[in-house]
């Protein structure tokens, strides 16, 4: 944690009260506007003053601080769907490795099955759509996902025909996100590499 004397805001103060105003300016400006790669900030970071380095520190953790939070929340939940199938495997007499047994124990079993077999992707598009298109709007997203996988499990544990509603919902957010990576995958792809710079050329 940031000390009273170390926390970004006086950093930031300190930083322009010892003459380094129009450096940090630019910085920031980079910083800002064009999302630096790992290898840009070591760059910005070799030499330069610590306070620098600690500002580019927090406005990068700024950048991925949505992203990381909904990554937790989808290990809870994960691990929420785990501790019911040991209670239902309890409840039902089932034990390991059996994995057939009452319609409900299977119920319970399919949707955490199908549920862990989604995670990584969700987590993949979730951190790339955060990452070059836009976080807030990813991490939106990811919370409905989260949401749709939570009813999903519910209303497969009650019924079969229930879990339906919540897995199409579920699918159209993971399409969405696989639409925002691409989309700023290409828009990344065609600066960096290109010198084309799309949003630009339309806000013209």
């Amino acid at each position: 944690m940031w000390s009273s004397e170390t926390s970004p805001g006086q950093v930031f103060l300190r930083a322009l009260s010892s003459g380094h105003a129009a450096p940090l300016r630019a910085r920031l400006c980079c910083l800002h506007h064009h999302r630096p790669t790992c290898q840009q900030g070591l760059d910005l970071a070799r030499g330069a003053p610590a306070w620098e380095v600690r500002l580019y520190s927090v406005t990068m953790l700024e950048q991925i601080h949505l992203l990381a939070a909904v990554t937790v929340l989808g290990v809870l939940e994960q691990a929420y769907f785990f501790l019911q199938v040991i209670h239902a495997r309890r409840t039902f007499g089932v034990s390991p490795p059996n994995i057939s047994g009452p319609p409900e124990f299977e119920r319970i079993f399919r949707a955490q099955v199908n549920s862990s077999e989604y995670f990584p992707i969700f987590v993949a598009l979730l951190w790339q759509a955060g990452l070059f298109f836009h976080q807030g709007l990813a991490a939106a997203l990811g919370l409905l996902y989260l949401y749709s996988r939570y009813c999903y499990f519910m209303g497969y544990r009650a019924s079969s025909s229930d879990r339906l509603a919540p897995i199409y919902f579920s699918t159209g957010v993971l399409w969405v996100l696989v639409a925002a990576a691409t989309l700023g995958l290409v828009h990344f792809f065609l600066c960096h590499y290109v010198g084309l710079n799309v949003l630009r050329l339309l806000a013209a």
